[in-house]
């Protein structure tokens, strides 16, 4: 993809603030037509302002609605089409980690995003009249690793990553002009690593301000990796991994450990790919 984004529409849920506004911000930068979604009108309508007066009120267009409420999902993505024009990146960013709400966090980090993929994935698929286009699901980096703290977040995260990766396996992608990208960040500096109590996370405790400033990205880095994936050449795939000291792409293989568990310390140099 060319490093100007200036011929491409994008729809992207979950944009009124934090890691979604930046990379809405990033977006319409470069040129593209963003049209975002969010739950929150009263802050979805001040980003909105905020981005008319920056960038055109012809560029970015806010629209209200729940990811997980299927039908409001469903018009908000033909609102978008008809404001566009078409569709040509789609970003499913929307979600959120607060463990005592685990039902809901499963409709909103996961099955949300299964639903905006194939809105995107109908829109798209040039058997079917589309034109193509490119699908960005936003993981986490404990959607590549395992996570006590926070174990219902992180089953969320592996299943976008699996789910999005897995589609890209498929044989029939290219020939339907489709490509799947997954963003895999560490922890941001936002409102989401704020108030650690037994609400958000398990074993709060165990958790200090210095370790997480440790771990903590800044926006500005996460969004960067962002605009890395997006603008990738060929993006089908790709899984980019950006924890607090590194930018690296990144794939999932099968590893043979032998037939013994627990592997034993000494044998672990040996373990093998298939």
């Amino acid at each position: 993809m060319s490093d100007s984004l200036k011929t491409k529409n994008v729809f992207l849920t979950g944009g009124a603030q934090g890691l979604g506004k930046s990379y809405v911000d990033a977006l319409l930068a470069k040129g593209a037509r963003v049209v975002f979604g969010d739950i929150n009108p009263t802050v979805g309508a001040a980003t909105e302002k905020e981005f008319v007066e920056k960038y055109g009120k012809d560029k970015v267009k806010f629209i209200e609605f729940d990811v997980t409420d299927g039908s409001k999902f469903e018009d908000a993505f033909r609102s978008a089409v008809e404001y566009l024009g078409y569709v040509d990146l789609m970003v499913n960013n929307a979600g959120f980690m607060i463990e005592s709400l685990w039902e809901k966090m499963i409709q909103l980090n996961y099955t949300g995003v299964v639903k905006g993929t194939f809105l995107a994935y109908e829109h798209m698929r040039k058997d079917k009249g589309g034109k193509g286009g490119r699908i960005v699901n936003i993981s986490s980096e404990f959607g590549l690793l395992d996570a006590m703290l926070v174990p219902v977040y992180c089953g969320t995260k592996h299943a976008v990553r699996a789910f999005t990766s897995s589609l890209a396996m498929g044989p029939d992608a290219k020939q339907l002009g489709l490509e799947y990208g997954v963003l895999c960040p560490g922890p941001a500096d936002t409102d989401l690593l704020k108030n650690m109590d037994e609400t958000k996370i398990r074993h709060p405790h165990l958790v200090t301000p210095e370790d997480l400033a440790k771990v903590t990205n800044s926006v500005e880095r996460i969004q960067s990796g962002f605009m890395k994936l997006v603008l990738l050449e060929e993006m089908n795939g790709a899984i980019l991994y950006v924890p607090v000291n590194e930018m690296n792409f990144y794939k999932i293989e099968k590893v043979n450990l032998g037939e013994d568990w627990p592997v034993k310390q000494e044998a672990s140099s040996s373990t093998t790919s298939s």
